[in-house]
């Protein structure tokens, strides 16, 4: 008979074979699966012998359609028309053999997956340490420096406070608006705020203040200042100093803020009392 009287009227085509949507489906032969590496792994399972490169999903879907195309070339070279059915199956059996590797037992896939993790997993690594370097240096171009006259100049905010504050080499004076901070705030916990990025460098008395803030009350004044302090303190030592204040947050702008009274109500989130007439 012919070509198209062995598979049943019509051109042969490797997916009727395998049975993706043809009109029937080919059991491969026990002789051939015995020569197939089983998909399940056994005790007695020969050593891997292909080697276990990790490839993506394109990469895979790729390889299966040039092995597809392979097996196509070779039953295109090896079929004649007086070939019947049982003899188109032993060669698309061969084909298969030849052009499609076995498939892939557990402990493979198993290695598979666990080198694609690990791959993945350095690949966040370093993109990670690549972030990290480029905050570092973003970080860096923003510490304030030293003028000609040994100062360091920094702006704190806090709430609706904004400060301007100088930081030099002196005794521990600490000037704000033209005042000493004892007759500016009267209250301990204020100056415990100003002086806490003094004592975190291990000498608050090493250093002089002079401030000018504006906004706010005294307790966002302080804050202001608070972080102005932290920041220009960084260049006297910023290998010691900057990861201090980083640990302690005094170098992040605290940026909340009151929130505002709405219409029809009191307060921002305060109600009237309600009443039913």
């Amino acid at each position: 008979g012919t070509r198209s009287e062995a598979v049943g009227g019509g051109r042969l085509r490797l997916g009727q074979v395998f049975g993706f949507r043809g009109k029937f489906t080919w059991p491969p032969g026990l002789e051939v699966i015995s020569k197939l590496k089983s998909p399940i792994g056994q005790e007695g399972d020969e050593p891997l012998e292909r080697p276990l490169i990790p490839k993506s999903d394109e990469e895979m879907i790729e390889e299966g359609k040039e092995n597809i195309k392979k097996a196509e070339a070779y039953i295109e070279k090896h079929i004649t028309d007086d070939m019947s059915e049982e003899q188109i199956r032993d060669l698309v059996a061969r084909a298969m053999e030849a052009c499609i590797p076995p498939p892939t037992s557990w402990q493979e896939m198993f290695m598979l997956e666990s080198e694609k993790k690990t791959m993945a997993k350095k690949g966040n690594v370093e993109a990670n340490v690549e972030i990290q370097k480029k905050r570092q240096e973003a970080g860096m171009a923003r510490v304030p420096k030293i003028d000609e006259f040994g100062r360091a100049y920094a702006t704190g905010r806090r709430k609706t406070s904004v400060a301007r504050v100088w930081v030099t080499e002196g005794t521990g004076n600490v000037i704000v608006n033209r005042k000493m901070m004892v007759d500016y705030f009267a209250r301990m916990a204020h100056r415990e705020e100003i002086f806490a990025p003094l004592r975190l460098t291990g000498k608050p008395l090493s250093f002089d203040v002079w401030a000018t803030v504006k906004g706010g009350g005294l307790s966002g004044q302080a804050q202001a200042i608070r972080h102005g302090v932290a920041q220009a303190l960084q260049p006297f030592d910023i290998e010691t100093y900057r990861p201090l204040m980083k640990r302690f947050k005094y170098l992040t702008y605290d940026a909340r803020q009151v929130e505002r009274k709405k219409p029809g109500q009191p307060k921002a989130r305060k109600k009237f009392q309600w009443v039913k007439r």
